[in-house]
């Protein structure tokens, strides 16, 4: 329908200040928002309706969808059967669908109900929000299937909704005047308003505008007739969603990608077309001091493969609104070519499968989760965005990546996603609505291929290293990773570790807790809750986003390098370092070699080297490491080590400030939410910890830690936090974990852990680690191996520098560099050397030598 209008000025303020073609960055925070005004359509140029998701010219094409194609008659009896359950017909029954909704009414019955302020202390329940927002979806469902079927209930169950919203609204107070994140109906988080409240109402507005020019009526709470819809209050509605997502929230956070849907719906639902023009831009390019556009959140994804940097499910949601919003308004005005400007924003969802374990689930880092479920309805938007922008590669990739998840049965486009009433737009009629009718690939790709054996995600400091199993691969491969970075929703870990074995991960990240809580903002989100290293009881964070600053974890050595196919089949290592510059006490250097070591395609273990240093005259540091399981038994020689009673020990963190005004200290390094606290005193023997879980499966599974003699220190066993990442029932348990604690510096002889995780009735292979020292500095270790049957020597060589050397003339070794392994056979035979990094490793006669390009060789015997 075509309404003509004529010109009307909106947001006089700010087009008095703003000049589209020359301002970068403008800040309109001090504009006077009563200044606003918004056009009525009576006043205003030509707009088309709907326009926002769709246009009237598409309608008979999505008809035709519906009728030829079975998944598209499903979604359409879904979305429908939706619908019916509020589309009613009656003025009784349409006010009792309205009186579903937890309605405030005042003393004076003849004002229309408000609703209930949320998320604020005496504000409305969770159930109430569930019903306000719920209620919304049900005004977008009512308003798609008007759309589609043209039948006035549906009309007038979507613009009743909206014109009690209205009501409601244009009786509450805007905070305008409040802090960084006040809004409306939320008056302390429109971050939250904006998804649930300010996306929806314009689609709602824009799908029953037809309805209501053409005459159509809403029924009115406090008069209980039907009377006209009011625009003007409308448009000021959408006005003041506008300026609140400019003129609150953060700008360098994800907060402007979560706020953007409202901020376009609500201009695309403005009633002038060259106001809609006019403030597009504020999407597209320009930035206010409160809210980021397209072209600086796109920033993030400059090379292919990137990633936003924050933890992973935040990272997911960038990725998915913006290419949400590029599609949207690709198709709105396809001379934007926004998807043509910004590719490697959709290539983004290409990257986090490659982050993943063997068994699909992710690294825990930050405030993260340990899985996701793959929303093919981003990868349907993506599919949609390369054909609109002619990205030939990308339109190839997505179409045979969803047309083979079809065929393998993973993905079923015939059914409507489940709701979620909690912060996300609501956006779930697109399957229907966008969805290109066919998706068939002349070829098949794998959607589960093989991953990379290493990868480097940077802002994370992250270095993951991989041995996959190729018979069995979720069971006996091997992954780890080490890191360590500052970024919203990180945590100040140091320098963390996770490690994988027999299907699950099973040395753990703490994870996360409630936001806010004790817990939480002192534990999880601390040193204490990761596999990393504590120095001088005192690692600390600072600055950077809400005072959880660390420096992040460099990358020094690795090999593979990330992304190669590597020297050896058997054999990585990645060496990475970490400043702990904000220790409370003086500044600490930590430095980490992991290695993974495959022995067969069934056994393979772990190796952790962690240096540590401060300046400091009473210098000490703490190696702690988690493991899920039911239990942790400690040995030495195979003898049960007897540990005393502690409960002091780490307790001197509870003494200090919490400050929770603006997050500015907290109680590093969280480790006095340890429980049941025993200890051995200091002693250079050999360690053996072993954590036994008897629920992952039908049989036990087990991790043993061996740690080698020769460094003096304190063992001690504690309860620690559940993890939240921790494999079922193991994230409601608490986690058994152990410290050992080393007074001194640990750099010239560095702590030494091999791990190792088995099924029950399966054996160790690896038997005994000592340490190799050579005039007091340590050079590596010896592994003793068994392997079915067979007994195996390795000689695990690390060094500080390129340079520094190793000979050891009555073993036949030597090694120029910082990485290698020589492996021998029970008669002492070689079966293969492998230089990680160096310029040559010997044993004997034999020798391999390192191409200056690679600094790695490796070879069989």
């Amino acid at each position: 329908m075509l309404i003509t209008k004529n010109k009307k000025p909106w947001l006089h303020s700010l087009t008095q200040v703003l000049s589209i073609k020359n301002v970068l960055m403008v800040s309109i925070c001090s504009l006077s928002f009563n200044a606003l005004s918004f056009a009525s359509p009576s006043d205003t140029t030509e707009i088309e309706r709907p326009s926002i998701w769709v246009k009237n010219s598409e309608r008979a094409a999505i008809l035709e969808k519906i009728q030829s194609e079975p998944w598209a008659k499903s979604l359409f009896e879904e979305l429908k059967h939706r619908a019916d359950s509020v589309a009613v017909v009656g003025n009784k029954k349409r006010r009792n669908s309205l009186e579903e909704l937890p309605l405030v009414w005042s003393n004076n019955k003849s004002l229309p109900p408000t609703l209930p302020t949320f998320r604020h202390k005496d504000g409305g329940s969770q159930a109430q929000l569930t019903q306000v927002v719920k209620t919304l979806q049900d005004g977008v469902d009512c308003g798609v299937l008007y759309y589609l079927t043209q039948e006035s209930k549906y009309a007038t169950c979507g613009a009743d909704i909206l014109f009690t919203y209205i009501n409601a609204l244009k009786q509450m107070k805007v905070y305008k005047n409040g802090a960084m994140n006040s809004g409306w109906m939320f008056p302390t988080d429109h971050l939250y308003e904006a998804r649930v409240i300010g996306a929806q109402l314009p689609i709602i507005y824009d799908f029953v505008y037809p309805y209501l020019m053409s005459g159509g009526k809403v029924y009115d709470l406090a008069s209980s007739k039907l009377t006209d819809f009011n625009f003007n209050a409308a448009q000021n509605v959408f006005g003041t969603y506008v300026w609140l997502a400019l003129n609150k929230g953060l700008l360098d956070s994800n907060w402007p990608v979560l706020e953007s849907s409202s901020l376009v719906h609500n201009i695309l639902a403005l009633d002038d077309s060259q106001q809609i023009k006019k403030y597009i831009p504020y999407y597209t390019h320009i930035d206010t001091t409160n809210q980021a556009s397209l072209n600086t959140v796109a920033k993030h994804f400059v090379n292919e493969g990137d990633i936003w940097p924050e933890s992973f499910q935040y990272s997911r949601h960038v990725a998915g609104f913006s290419v949400y919003l590029m599609t949207l308004l690709d198709r709105y005005d396809p001379s934007l070519k926004l998807g043509a400007k910004y590719p490697n924003i959709p290539g983004a969802f290409t990257s986090y499968y490659n982050l993943e374990y063997p068994n699909d689930e992710s690294p825990y880092i930050g405030d993260g989760h340990r899985t996701y479920k793959i929303d093919y309805a981003d990868l349907e938007n993506s599919l949609l965005l390369a054909m609109l922008n002619n990205n030939v590669q990308q339109q190839e990739y997505f179409t045979t990546y969803l047309s083979s998840s079809i065929k393998s049965g993973l993905y079923d486009r015939g059914h409507l996603h489940n709701r979620s009433y909690g912060a996300s737009p609501y956006f779930t009629p697109l399957q229907l609505l966008w969805s290109v009718n066919k998706i068939q690939s002349e070829t098949d790709i794998d959607v589960t291929p093989e991953r990379p054996r290493t990868l480097r995600l940077e802002y994370a400091g992250m270095n993951i290293q991989r041995n996959i199993n190729k018979l069995n691969p979720i069971k006996n491969s091997l992954m780890a990773f080490v890191a360590g970075g500052s970024y919203i929703h990180g945590h100040a870990s140091g320098m963390d570790m996770e490690l994988y074995g027999q299907g699950h991960v099973l040395g753990v990240d703490g994870g996360k807790g409630t936001y806010r809580t004790d817990i939480h903002e002192n534990y999880y989100r601390l040193f204490a809750a990761h596999n990393t290293v504590i120095s001088n009881g005192a690692s600390a964070s600072k600055g950077d986003w809400i005072n959880l600053g660390i420096n992040r974890v460099k990358s020094e050595l690795m090999e593979p390098a990330a992304g190669d196919v590597g020297v050896s089949p058997k054999h990585s290592f990645s060496t990475s370092s970490f400043f702990d510059e904000f220790n409370l006490k003086a500044p600490a250097q930590h430095e980490r070699t992991l290695a993974l070591i495959k022995l067969d395609e069934n056994k393979g273990y772990y190796l952790d080297i962690f240096r540590a240093k401060s300046n400091t005259s009473n210098q000490y540091h703490d190696y702690v490491y988690h493991n899920i399981g039911d239990e942790l038994t400690i040995t030495s020689n195979k003898q049960a080590v007897k540990l005393a009673a502690d409960p002091d020990r780490y307790q001197d963190s509870a003494k200090l400030p919490w400050i929770t005004t603006g997050q500015r200290g907290y109680r590093h390094p969280g480790w006095h939410f340890f429980d049941d606290v025993k200890t051995k005193s200091s002693s250079a023997q050999q360690y053996e910890a072993t954590f036994t879980a008897s629920k992952l499966g039908d049989k036990n599974i087990s991790m043993r830690a061996l740690i080698p003699a020769g460094l003096d220190i304190e063992i001690s066993q504690v309860k620690a936090p559940k993890a939240y990442g921790g494999s079922v029932p193991y994230n409601k348990k608490p986690l058994p974990t152990f410290l050992l604690r080393h007074r001194g510096e640990a750099w010239t002889n560095p702590y030494a852990v091999a791990y190792e995780s088995i099924t029950e009735g399966e054996p160790y292979a690896v038997q005994t680690v000592e340490r190799i020292l050579a005039n007091d500095v340590f050079k590596g270790v010896k592994v003793g191996i068994k392997l079915n049957g067979k007994t195996l020597t390795q000689y695990i060589l690390i060094q500080e520098s390129s340079e520094d050397l190793y000979q050891n003339k009555n073993i036949g070794i030597n090694f120029k560099g910082r990485f290698a392994i020589v492996t021998l056979d029970e008669q002492q035979q070689l079966l293969d050397l492998y230089l990680g990094n160096g310029s040559y490793v010997q044993y004997k006669q034999h020798k391999v030598s390192a191409k200056p390009s690679t600094n790695s060789a490796y070879k069989r015997f």
